[in-house]
């Protein structure tokens, strides 16, 4: 099967893996993919297949499409990845998740 716009992926996986600060063998280690194959994957000498463009996402916290170049990076604005997945968590949770930051910025605010 052929990956649409393949260097689309290549850039994305990168620039991904940048914005979230992580060498290759990081992200790897958290797509449980080797080094070596996030190497292949950038440089094009490889192209992932649907088992790994799903690991890459999910270690990425993107959807395949975003990875894929076919959707929006909520990323691109440098948005943390503990918020983007604080976004899709339960009502309770994300409530908790506004109450304990906003205590912390008001705590800084007042330093």
């Amino acid at each position: 099967m052929s990956i649409p716009n393949g260097s689309s992926l290549r850039a994305n996986l990168q620039a991904l893996r940048e914005l979230r600060k992580l060498t290759q063998s990081e992200l790897g280690g958290r797509a449980r993919i080797a080094a070596a194959s996030i190497s292949h994957f950038e440089t094009g000498q490889r192209t992932p297949s649907l088992d790994s463009l799903v690991k890459l996402a999910d270690a990425l916290n993107v959807s395949v499409d975003a990875l894929l170049g076919r959707a929006p990076v909520e990323a691109s604005a440098q948005l943390d990845p503990i918020f983007l997945r604080a976004s899709r968590a339960s009502a309770q949770t994300l409530d908790t998740v506004r109450r304990v930051t906003a205590a912390l910025l008001a705590d800084m605010e007042k330093k």
